[in-house]
Order: structure tokens, then sequence, then C-alpha cells
């Protein structure tokens, strides 16, 4: 890489790095910037939703993922939202809130997005164009070139991430509620005249540019670990990728002409993204060696290093006597399936998984404590009964009162096995893993092992 484009790629990367450190870690200002995940339709978000939403407390998410869904915007509401992600398109958020937005995507191969979005269409029943492609039994290649579903498989990713209400609105396929449609009107009528497809390309690479981070969906383990890094969050470990289609699709050599030609933009985009994203990994790997003191140590291992040095530095003297702890706030942690909310008592809970060992993060001033966890279900109760539980990898011995998978487990804690700098990292250890579709008859395909509500740490006098 030439001397110029390494110091533009510094100063990049140390902008971003910045940007994101102090967005995420709360330092921005009560009218800091929001965190907004632009979401391309099948580029993994999905997935991506349920790792990103983690690190939020469920009143700081704007609930909404799509233009349908909202009604009438207030912006004075929104402003208490610190994540914002959907399909609104790059520029689209801007009118659900006054705060500066601090964009993230992700992108995939132009091939397999073609693939995906024919496959997706014919599969789910609610989609606009499913009708027309089922009865039809429409081929991929006459999907490509149907007036009414060339759109969704042509140059996806600039379109969306050039959208804007006012710069470039006809670059998506925007569906929006009556009441939005009346409040955006004013907006609306000041449209600006059509731009051209290079012109375009230049705004989803800007948008790009002004990302703290992106992903690549054929690199979404990779993704993950940069995420981790420009974040100083812990790593995320074993994914399980949901609506995934399980088997690739070959494509003819027509197929693969015709996606190549609808996508010459999309292509471009990538090509140019994928070279940022590898000089962006490098960085990262980089910088984490300072953390290395085993030659075989795993660059997840070295990010974990990397979190625990920066968290335990920016809550050093601010450690808690003790904590109770609910899904509604952020998790620090691994293999943790989504929020789900339980009734009656409208609070969220948890499944472990997809891998067998859970943690989450506990960061407390060093003491003896009682560890009080709630469990109410797990796929089997012989899972539940051989339940490991670990503190810093040191075993705990847990005791009950309850018989079947709904329990409040106890177990003492002494103080030496808090770690000085106050890290508590609790491991729930299951012995096997099995899909909730299997323990339960649904059709969930996640792996799971127990489901917890609560966990407290008691201090002890």
């Amino acid at each position: 890489m030439p001397k110029g484009c390494k110091k533009l790629m510094k100063a990049w990367f140390s902008h971003a790095f910045k940007k994101a450190i102090q967005l995420l870690s709360g330092q921005s200002g009560a009218q800091g910037a929001a965190l907004y995940f632009a979401h391309i339709p099948k580029t993994a978000g999905t997935s991506f939703i349920v790792l990103l939403d983690r690190f939020f407390a469920t009143d700081k998410i704007f609930p909404h993922q799509l233009w349908r869904e909202v009604s009438k915007i207030d912006t004075a509401e929104n402003q208490a939202y610190r994540l914002f992600r959907g399909h609104f398109g790059g520029g689209g958020v801007k009118q659900l809130t006054a705060r500066p937005i601090q964009p993230i995507t992700i992108l995939r191969s132009p091939e397999t997005l073609a693939t995906s979005t024919y496959e997706f269409v014919k599969r789910e029943k609610n989609t606009k164009v499913h009708e027309l492609v089922s009865a039809n039994d429409m081929s991929l290649a006459a999907f490509l070139q149907h007036p009414q579903t060339a759109a969704l498989v042509s140059d996806r990713m600039v379109r969306n991430l050039s959208f804007d209400f006012k710069e470039d609105p006809a670059a998506q396929e925007v569906f929006l509620s009556a009441e939005t449609i009346a409040q955006l009107q004013p907006i609306i009528n000041q449209q600006k005249s059509a731009i051209s497809d290079e012109a375009r390309l230049n705004r989803a690479k800007k948008f790009i540019e002004s990302c703290a981070w992106f992903g690549l969906l054929e690199r979404f383990d990779e993704s993950l670990q940069w995420l981790s890094f420009v974040n100083r969050w812990p790593p995320f470990g074993l994914t399980q990728k949901l609506n995934r289609r399980k088997k690739q699709r070959q494509l003819s050599t027509e197929e693969s002409q015709l996606i190549a030609e609808m996508n010459a933009f999309d292509s471009r985009l990538y090509d140019w993204a994928s070279k940022r994203f590898d000089s962006q990994y490098q960085s990262m790997l980089n910088a984490l060696e300072r953390f290395r003191t085993e030659q075989d140590e795993s660059v997840d291992e070295l990010l974990d290093k990397h979190y625990r040095s920066h968290h335990a530095k920016a809550i050093k003297g601010s450690l808690p006597l003790g904590m109770a702890y609910g899904f509604d706030q952020p998790l620090l942690g691994s293999q943790w399936h989504r929020r789900e909310l339980m009734q009656p008592e409208n609070e969220y809970f948890r499944w472990t998984g997809p891998d067998a060992v859970a943690s989450i993060d506990f960061w407390i001033e060093p003491a003896d404590y009682e560890l009080i966890i709630r469990v109410i279900n797990a796929t089997d109760v012989t899972v539940l009964n051989e339940l490991k539980l670990t503190i810093n990898n040191q075993p705990l011995h847990w005791h009950t009162a309850d018989e079947g998978v709904v329990r409040v487990l106890r177990a003492t804690v002494p103080m030496d096995a808090i770690a000085t700098d106050g890290l508590a990292r609790l491991g729930f250890h299951c012995g096997s893993m099995v899909s909730h579709q299997q323990a339960f008859g649904s059709d969930d395909e996640r792996l799971v092992g127990v489901a917890v509500h609560r966990m407290e740490f008691k201090h002890v006098n």
C-alpha cells in the first residue's frame, strides 16, 4: 500500500475507533450520536440484530424496523433512543431523530444476495411478490428479468445506502404508513432531481466511509471480531445464523451473467469495501499483539484481554458492592440468544446457546457474595440437574429447594473468586445442547440449554 494511503487509513482507523468508543461507552452526552444499523435485506441482519441489541437497554432501542411500522414521528420522544436498526435506508433514519447518527452496516456478495432474495421471496408468503413468483413457478432467470421483481436484485446495496428522502428518494422501495406520508410531505416535496448510478455509488461509498464499523457477510466471524475490537466488547464466539438457507444454489452461466449485469455498481462497491475491510482487520490484528503473552493465543483470546483492559480502566473506582441484573439491561458476555418477554411478569429472559458454555460479566467490588439465579426453563430436567456454574473458571456449588425446570439456584461466591479488577465472569456449563424445535416441538432451530430470568450478587456481611 502506498505511504499516503497508509497514513489516510491510519487516520480513518483512529477516527472511527474514537467515535465508536465515545458513542457506545456513553461519553457522547445527552445529545450525542445514536448508533444506526442500516439493515440491507438478506445480509444476515436478523442474526446480527440479536447480537447488537444485547449491548443496549431495552428502553434505549427504537422499537420499529420497517417504515410501514412507524406512525407519527415524535423526534422529541425518539431522542431517548441510542440504537436504531432496520430497513430505513442509508439516509432515511435522519427523519426519526434529531440526534446525530453514527451508522454501521453489513454488505454481501451481489451474487449470493440476489439468489438469497429469490429464495426468500419463494418461501415467504408475506412478501409483496410471493404470489406472482409462486403462481408462475418463476425461475431465477425469470425473476431477475421480470419488471415487478428485477428491482429486488439490481444494485440493491448501493440503492439502499444511497437512499434519502430528499437527496435520492428513488433509490429504494419505501412503504410508508399514511400518517408518516403526511408528516414527511414537506420533505418529499423538496426532492431533488434524479441522480446517476455513478453518483449513487459515490453516495454509498461515503456512507461506508462514515461508518464506525461495517461487516461482510462472507466474513461474518471476522466482522464480529472487528466489531468487538472497535467497541471494546467481549468477543462473540460461536454464533448461529438465523433465516439462512441450508444449501448454496449452483448458478447456471446465464444466471451468473444476468446477476453480474444487474449488479455492476454493487460489485464495485463490494470490491472496494472488501479492500477496506482487509486493511481494517489487519490493523486490528496488529494492535492486538500488545496483549499477547502466549504464542498460540487466538484472536478471540486477545480480544478478551483488550476488552477487559479497557473496561477495567473505565470503571475503576466505581465498582458496586453487589448487583441485581435483569435482561432488560445491557449484556457483556457470550452465547446468549435474543431477549424474550415473559408474562405475567412483563420481564425478559434469555436462553443460553448456541455453544454449551454461556458467560456473562459482572464488574463488582471484590467481597463475599451470595449468588442467586432464577432459571425458568431447560431443554430437560437432567440438563438443569447437571448444570455447572463457574466464576472466573472456578467451580461454584449451587443448591436449590425447588424441583422441575423452574428453580432459584443459590451459591456462595467467596471474595477470592472475584478478580482484583472487579471481574466476575459467571459461566453456565450445559452438558448438552439441542434445538428448541427438538425439545419443545416448535419451529425454532436455535440450539439452547437453560432459560435464565434474573441474577443477583448479594453482598454477605
